[in-house]
């Protein structure tokens, strides 16, 4: 059986329709910016929980984690479990600290802490990874139907028509249509996973038993790595550089470090993820959702994991092409090209919808939370020169002319992402944009939040200084030096340099005003609690 039947192509069509026809039920309903962007704070944790879990796991996830898992092996697995440690972090002072704010975006924090110019810096931080982010989520699944026709079916025009539609219903909804959306990709994206796992046991004779016996002959289950470049190496400088730098090799304690730093990341100042929290009904909702995100988390890492161990088995005693048009066969393919040779008629539409569903659910709630980050840190910021937008812009005509103002933007920011989408495949395999490029943003991003609510030394100049250094040191490192960092360190080392620049730098500025003080994580406690006596 080869390439996708008419049946599968309509089941793809009528899945992205009904997407937009969620997207339509909201329409009439919202009434300001409250609205489009935080769901006017009406959301149980139930819907919230999921739509983070369906947010975070994008198709890179579903295509990159099989694909590394073959490459890495179990190693990888470890890292999922990471999310339970930030847990008490997330839930305990992150959470409380925004939900007492009544914040729309987390950087309108930063100008309290310090001043405008910090806020904007990580707010254009923040626009500018989840841009890239989302152009990689658009460009993934779009290489399943091309994959899978042996790339016959068009790429461009595919990565088109799932940026728009994505784009097109967030438009229509705001936030109340990504989150339920979100809710519905979830659970296609989950069915679509164990669909796909069952069925691959069926295909390897021997069943479960080959498939971890495949592995365990090629050396994928062990979870303390061997690097012969380490062993090899003489001095301590030459075997850390060997540790950090050499590629094709994940290790266990890389794996642990690098998973909790990209997950804390993720969790605390991410708005997309920020900007859940803020659209529930309470803290409570708000904690009891990320209790919900981290089991289905670590779920779905685990079904992945078991996917790829799977797809390892099932392509050991099945032939592969040597390439696909004139690109040579990479590793992050199998799992489309197994969807379309060895699935029956239907189900491998049923399969390629649940790639969609998980690109899906992550462009719209990247695309809604930098539309909310550039009105509310830049737009709002500016035409009304106050930290937070006041009560007055809430009603009443302003309302109206905010809220159109933030579909065209968000119309605008879709068709940014789509175009920017269609050049994404240059960089490289998606493991390496996923692992480089995008988590490269993560630990500068961290660096700032954590020199303001930490310490209180750290000053504007300082924490921007720090965040651009590290930036531009992550580049190099990733694009331009002659021994990269491996796939698992930049968020690791993004975040160390920003913190240690970025206090060093603070330190030559003198101390910041009493003012600014007030808004560390400490004098916020003591607040709280004097209010609550």
């Amino acid at each position: 059986m080869a390439g996708l039947h008419v049946v599968d192509w309509v089941l793809l069509v009528a899945y992205l329709l009904a997407m937009v026809g969620v997207g339509a039920l909201f329409y009439k309903g919202q009434k300001s910016t409250k609205d489009f962007f935080l769901a006017g704070r009406s959301m149980s944790w139930l819907p919230v929980g999921l739509s983070v879990v369906a947010t975070l796991f994008s198709a890179i996830s579903y295509m990159a984690i099989p694909s590394s898992i073959q490459t890495y092996g179990l190693i990888l697995v470890a890292g999922s479990v990471m999310v339970f440690a930030c847990v008490p972090i997330v839930n305990k002072v992150f959470m409380p600290f925004y939900s007492r704010m009544k914040l729309y975006s987390a950087y309108e924090y930063l100008e309290r802490r310090f001043d405008v110019r910090v806020r904007c810096l990580a707010s254009g931080i923040f626009i500018l990874w989840r841009v890239v982010w989302m152009s990689t989520a658009v460009y993934a699944p779009s290489l399943a139907p091309w994959a899978a026709t042996g790339g016959k079916a068009p790429l461009i025009p595919t990565i088109v028509v799932l940026g728009l539609f994505a784009t097109f219903y967030t438009v229509l909804g705001g936030m109340k249509a990504v989150i339920w959306t979100d809710v519905i990709q979830f659970v296609v994206l989950f069915g679509g996973m164990v669909l796909a796992s069952i069925l691959i046991i069926f295909e390897v004779e021997g069943g479960l038993a080959t498939i971890w016996q495949q592995m365990a002959d090629a050396g994928k289950t062990v979870f303390v790595a061997s690097i012969p470049e380490v062993q090899q190496a003489t001095g301590l400088w030459a075997k850390l550089k060997a540790y950090f730098c050499v590629q094709g090799h994940a290790t266990l304690l890389g794996t642990l470090i690098a998973s909790f730093v990209g997950h804390i990341g993720f969790y605390t100042v991410d708005q997309v993820v920020v900007q859940r929290y803020l659209s529930t009904r309470s803290l409570r909702d708000a904690r009891r959702s990320f209790w919900l995100n981290a089991a289905c988390n670590t779920g779905l890492h685990l079904f992945l994991a078991f996917l790829g161990m799977a797809l390892f088995a099932y392509f050991a005693t099945h032939a592969l092409p040597a390439a696909i048009g004139d690109v040579e066969f990479k590793n992050e393919w199998k799992y489309p090209y197994f969807i379309a040779t060895a699935m029956p008629m239907g189900v491998a539409g049923l399969l390629i919808a649940a790639l969609y569903a998980a690109t899906m659910s992550s462009v719209d709630s990247g695309i809604n939370s930098c539309t909310t980050a550039f009105m509310v840190d830049f737009w709002r910021r500016l035409k009304y020169g106050q930290v937070h937008v006041p009560k007055a812009a809430e009603e009443g005509a302003e309302a109206q002319h905010d809220l159109r103002m933030a579909r065209w933007l968000t119309l605008g920011i879709g068709v940014a992402v789509t175009i920017i989408a269609c050049f994404v495949g240059r960089l490289g395999s998606i493991i390496v944009i996923a692992g480089k490029l995008i988590n490269g943003f993560c630990g500068p991003m961290f660096a700032i939040f954590l020199l303001g609510m930490v310490t209180r030394r750290a000053r504007s100049l300082g924490v921007c200084v720090g965040a651009l250094v590290s930036l531009l040191v992550m580049w190099y490192l990733t694009f331009f030096a002659k021994t990269t960092l491996s796939f698992q360190w930049p968020s690791t080392v993004g975040l160390v340099i920003a913190l240690a620049v970025g206090y060093g730098v603070s330190l030559l500025e003198g101390a910041p005003a009493p003012e600014k003080l007030e808004w560390t994580l400490a004098e916020q406690r003591k607040l709280w609690q004097q209010q609550e006596s």
